[in-house]
């Protein structure tokens, strides 16, 4: 007998070649009640993500061992073991390693977000089956909208203008079943 999906475990370690990190969820929106999540990224040298913005949630990150980049707007932060920064909703930003060694860092998401939870094990899903480009973005047009609506991750620049037409395309997939699909495949266990 399946079990419900509410009682279904979860995958809670991804990671994407293509950024070169790994993530491990420590804390779920839901093991939280909703305050926030939080997840351990480990980066390996010349790693990182693209620039992007969040409405939903700030995102804090704090360095563990090595020496984080953070890129918020047009300055670059570099954070040491300890040493932390929130990012406000709405701001540009992305991390990256610049070193030569991994490094490890905490990232909370606060509320927390299921949906980011559940998008970041697509996106990385896809990328470690080699269906992304060599930015991290799916190739699939459908599948690129579904990651960005459950993660409210807009990109930046041109790809940014096209959030309604994301958003209508996701809505789209929805009924169609292919973001369950997509939960089956890389999120539940």
């Amino acid at each position: 007998m399946k079990k419900n999906r509410k009682e279904r475990p979860v995958r809670t370690e991804y990671i994407n070649p293509v950024y070169k990190d790994r993530v491990k969820v420590l804390e779920t929106s839901a093991s939280t009640g909703g305050l926030y999540s939080l997840g351990e990224l480990e980066i390996s040298p010349g790693g990182g993500n693209q620039l992007h913005v969040h409405k939903a949630f700030t995102e804090t990150f704090t360095a563990i061992k090595g020496t984080l980049g953070v890129r918020r707007e047009d300055e670059s932060i570099y954070l040491s073991p300890g040493d932390s920064m929130t990012i406000p909703p709405g701001t540009p930003h992305h991390f990256f390693n610049a070193s030569n060694e991994k490094i490890v860092c905490h990232v909370k998401f606060t509320p927390g977000h299921s949906g980011f939870e559940k998008g970041l094990a697509i996106g990385y899903g896809l990328a470690a089956d080699g269906l992304t480009d060599k930015k991290g973005r799916p190739k699939k047009f459908t599948h690129l909208a579904l990651v960005i609506s459950l993660t409210d991750t807009r990109p930046s620049g041109f790809l940014g203008l096209l959030m309604p037409i994301f958003s209508w395309i996701a809505k789209k997939e929805r009924k169609k079943g292919t973001e369950e699909m997509l939960l089956e495949k890389y999120y539940y266990q």
